[in-house]
């Protein structure tokens, strides 16, 4: 079965399949997806997850023996592989093999990046597609980008008038991340109900100056965990609700997993930050954060986020869910050790 990002929490209400396929041209839908399955996947207690990097020379009998094996820990597992390119002849073969009987107790999910048009309409993808579902993301056109921040303003509880629709789709058109992030920001600025026009979203720039969540994530990105501090401290100061921040916190380590793991296969951590299509004026900082970060590190540091997340929107909780920020924040800095500044209380 072949969904789409909205059709998906429909599809999970009903029950989860034996395995997803995901990924495709847009990183930020792909991951939102996978998020929404994971979620769905732990609530119906898959309470162990493995993950696999098929890089070049991977050992296929690995994903076999992972989907098989018996855990002494949990009954309901996820089993993820992350695909960087097409497999070859033996992992295509393995893949076909999994489709044609799906392990129970076992939740297959399958990352792809971009794929031509003939590898997903045959083969293996198409044996995990006919077994499970697949939501594969084809690029945004530019046409399409103002109707997508429109819904995207709508659930953080803003709109917006046609010119200040246009605007923010020709300053991030090519980069949904950038787009998500700039509603992000708006929804920090502005209160719910407000209908923006262009002088709001230019407005938006100046604000930001005086509420830069994402210059306190880039004192995190580029190791200044003393920065990182005070500008959490400000941040606070000002009233802002730890929710938001925290979400631009996560939505940032997206990036960095996605970065961290291309330098893995190529070595070159600005490459890989300028592939992750992370903005020109972050990368600077992103790419200490991938010289010194690993995959797995920064996976933890999603896991903390959700953590946080839940902790924040729970009732008295809030205060508690400030300093666990706090403690990330130096821990991802790579400088956790340090003794930085106190924070407000």
């Amino acid at each position: 079965m072949r969904l789409t990002l909205s059709q998906l929490p429909a599809a999970l209400t009903k029950g989860l399949a034996p395995l997803y396929v995901v990924g495709g041209e847009e990183p930020l839908l792909a991951q939102e997806a996978l998020d929404a399955i994971r979620a769905t996947a732990r609530a119906k207690g898959y309470s162990e997850r493995e993950v696999l990097d098929a890089e070049k020379g991977f050992e296929w009998g690995r994903l076999l023996d992972a989907c098989n094996a018996m855990s002494l820990f949990a009954s309901l597992r996820i089993v993820e592989l992350r695909l960087h390119q097409a497999p070859d002849a033996a992992g295509g073969k393995i893949l076909q093999q999994i489709a044609a009987d799906p392990p129970r107790d076992v939740l297959l999910l399958v990352h792809v990046n971009k794929l031509e048009w003939r590898t997903r309409s045959g083969g293996w993808f198409s044996a995990l597609e006919a077994a499970g579902c697949s939501l594969y993301f084809e690029p945004l056109k530019a046409a399409e980008l103002p109707t997508w921040i429109a819904g995207r303003l709508r659930a953080a509880g803003l709109d917006a008038d046609t010119d200040a629709l246009r605007l923010l789709a020709e300053r991030t058109e090519g980069n949904l991340l950038a787009a998500q992030q700039e509603v992000q920001k708006l929804s920090l600025l502005q209160p719910k109900g407000t209908r923006l026009d262009i002088a709001a979203i230019d407005g938006a720039v100046a604000d930001s100056a005086h509420i830069d969540v994402f210059g306190w994530i880039n004192k995190i990105m580029a190791g200044d965990a003393v920065g990182a501090v005070r500008g959490l401290d400000v941040l606070r100061g000002e009233g802002m609700d730890v929710v938001p921040i925290n979400l631009l916190l996560a939505m940032g380590f997206r990036q960095l997993a996605a970065a961290t793991s291309l330098k893995a296969r190529t070595g070159n951590a600005a490459a890989a930050v300028e592939a992750a299509r992370i903005h020109k004026a972050n990368q600077g900082p992103y790419t200490k954060a991938v010289e010194r970060a690993s995959s797995n590190q920064v996976l933890g540091w999603l896991r903390r986020c959700a953590q946080i997340d839940q902790l924040a929107k729970s009732s008295g909780s809030q205060p508690q869910a400030w300093e666990e920020l706090l403690t990330l924040s130096v821990a991802a800095s790579g400088a956790a050790k340090r003794k930085a500044a106190p924070a407000r209380r």
